[in-house]
């Protein structure tokens, strides 16, 4: 049933030949989950084939439903992130809903820009990994019922919100009494901005094993840092001139690690026989690395995922309306770096 043009196909002629309904056809389109897998993957093979286009901009007036999804996050270069987007992108495919992409580049204007953007076209729902946007900046361009879910960050004055991420506190607090329980006592810390709530409770769980230890904080040694490269490395730069050097680095993200591991090297000390090394997500998939860094991930691909199933839910009516604060647990990578 190949056809030339996009408009000469209608839903019937698909229902028709798959001996459907055209209800179920058009549910099966959409991805509203209430069709078998494999009636669905019939129904699109056969759109595919005979170049059916749906009408989505039709379908969206009447059902104010614009079947797109928006994602707000800070550095899109970084893999947490592009996996976190990936994982959202594989439920929106699944649900019938178009996902759009917004770096913000650790820059509040950008990201208000961004979100701003994403309500003028209407966005069903909307994800966020937030560095510095107030709450009011959804209400102020958005209609009061947009589902809204927070991610890794969450605006200073948000309530109510919907949340997918893990414990900081809890993962930064177990991170370092991993390294104080290999006998490590002269630990630095440099920590992501206290501004945005994951660097704040990062650093508050690395000051917590500290004083849990009986292990006196050293001033010098920890540095609150923008999460770039560029800041790992020349915050690091300057523990390393100081007077006394610590033992052991805890750091706030991979980013910050691999900046860092790149002036410890240069000072020509060695990890970690001079400087053991650990950090967030510095998961390195393809071993090539070194050195590989001990590092405690937060699982991307699912924070992702229950993100846009959470939209979804929203939407549809089918999750719970009360706000959600959803905790996935992190995991280990071993390395040689301690």
């Amino acid at each position: 049933m190949r056809s030339g043009g996009m408009s000469s196909v209608k839903l019937k002629d698909i229902a028709d030949q798959l001996g459907l309904s055209v209800t179920t056809v058009s549910r099966a389109l959409s991805g509203n989950g209430r069709v078998k897998k494999e009636t669905c993957e019939k129904v699109i093979q056969l759109a595919h084939e005979s170049n059916y286009m749906v009408n989505s901009l039709a379908r969206s007036l009447r059902l104010s439903d614009t079947r797109s999804i928006g994602i707000v996050v800070p550095d899109i270069s970084n893999n947490f992130f592009s996996n976190v987007i990936k994982g959202a992108q594989e439920v929106c495919h699944e649900k019938g809903y178009m996902l759009m992409v917004c770096n913000s580049d650790e820059n509040a204007y950008y990201e208000e820009e961004a979100l701003k953007t994403l309500l003028e076209k209407q966005v069903s729902g909307l994800i966020v990994a937030s560095v510095g946007s107030c709450p009011e900046v959804f209400s102020r361009y958005s209609h009061g019922n947009l589902p809204v879910v927070y991610i890794d960050n969450v605006p200073a004055g948000a309530k109510d919100y919907d949340l997918v991420s893990i414990d900081n506190y809890s993962a930064a607090l177990e991170l370092t009494q991993e390294v104080i329980k290999r006998g490590y006592r002269e630990i630095g810390m440099i920590a992501g901005p206290r501004r945005q709530s994951s660097g704040l409770m990062r650093y508050n769980g690395f000051h917590e094993a500290l004083n849990d230890a009986g292990i006196s904080v050293t001033p010098e040694w920890i540095v609150e840092s923008e999460f770039t490269l560029e800041s790992g490395y020349e915050n690091m730069k300057k523990i390393l001139a100081g007077e006394k050097m610590p033992r052991a680095m805890v750091f706030a993200n991979n980013k910050l690690a691999y900046g860092a591991v790149k002036a410890i090297l240069e000072k020509g000390l060695r990890i970690p026989e001079d400087m053991a090394v650990v950090s967030f997500d510095a998961f390195d998939h393809t071993g090539l690395l070194t050195p590989q860094i001990v590092s405690l991930n937060q699982p991307a691909e699912e924070i992702g995922k229950r993100a846009s199933e959470m939209i979804v839910e929203k939407l549809t009516g089918t999750g719970d309306e009360s706000a959600r604060h959803v905790f996935l647990k992190p995991f280990y990578t071993d390395g040689n770096s301690w």
